[in-house]
């Protein structure tokens, strides 16, 4: 009951967020640099919100300094690069195909999860996985200026989605190392470091209304603690990033309904069919 319902709020804080997120960004007439700055101050937030988490598990450090500040570092790199490719690109793609393109995230975390952290999936799960990638073709269609090639604002995200899989291979990395409530701290922290680091050597300065900043980063801090919670109680990096993908079909709906990106609706459907029989596998 209690795996069942960590799923079941990190899908709905998710869909809220990934939304929320995409009307911000999509009606922000924003160039790249400034989405450094918004990321940046979302982080903070998050950064903030993080010693919540010493409610469901208890603060310590442990382990090696080395192990920590390694494994902090790579955090910290490749959150920062997560955040500022996946905001730039939002606003240039459909909230819907941004979370089935971020997805590539998946089959890396499940390969390096399968060599460094010992958490594989079965044959079955692994064809799930292809079923999903195979989506994630389809449904990407509008992006698509040849055969097998696509637009910088598709491969930006792609780029984002490799970002993560590396962030949460560090993250889980932490956690065994040094429990839920440290290493989400340790993690959450150095992102937000970096992203400062970023700001201030490009100079990005946002135009956001402090309502929209705020908004922003108590949903993400919902959905990425929702996440951490989900890690901590199922206990498999490769099995948890697998099943949560289903959240893609929640957010076609929300964003035909409440965005209005309906563009090409049969085929994101066919896609998303196509990555429900993958997850079912799984």
């Amino acid at each position: 009951m209690i795996i069942f319902l960590s799923y079941t709020v990190y899908f709905i804080l998710t869909t809220v967020n990934a939304l929320q997120r995409r009307f911000v960004i999509k009606n922000k007439n924003a160039p790249g640099l400034e989405q450094i700055h918004f990321a940046f101050e979302v982080m903070v937030i998050l950064v903030l919100a993080s010693v919540i988490l010493q409610f469901f598990s208890p603060l310590y450090f442990a382990g090696s300094k080395l192990y920590l500040i390694v494994f902090s570092l790579m955090c910290g790199i490749f959150g920062m690069g997560y955040f500022t490719l996946n905001f730039i690109a939002q606003k240039h793609v459909d909230v819907g195909v941004s979370n089935v393109v971020v997805n590539i995230y998946t089959p890396i975390t499940i390969v390096l999860s399968s060599l460094f952290l010992r958490e594989g999936l079965n044959n079955m799960q692994l064809f799930g996985t292809l079923l999903l990638l195979i989506s994630m073709f389809i449904i990407s269609k509008k992006h698509r200026i040849g055969r097998f090639s696509f637009d910088k604002y598709f491969w930006i995200m792609i780029l984002s989605g490799v970002s993560m899989g590396v962030l949460l291979i560090a993250e889980r990395a932490l956690q065994k190392q040094t429990g839920l409530a440290g290493a989400t701290m340790l993690s959450w922290g150095a992102q937000c470091f970096f992203l400062g680091l970023a700001t201030i050597i490009l100079k990005s300065k946002h135009t956001y209304k402090n309502k929209e900043v705020l908004t922003t980063g108590i949903l993400q801090a919902f959905s990425s603690m929702s996440y951490v919670v989900l890690l901590y109680v199922v206990g498999n990096l490769s099995l948890v990033s697998s099943i949560t993908t289903f959240k893609i079909v929640a957010v076609f709906i929300g964003a035909a309904l409440f965005l209005n990106e309906k563009e090409d609706l049969p085929r994101k459907i066919f896609g998303s069919i196509i990555a429900v029989i993958g997850l079912l596998l799984m």
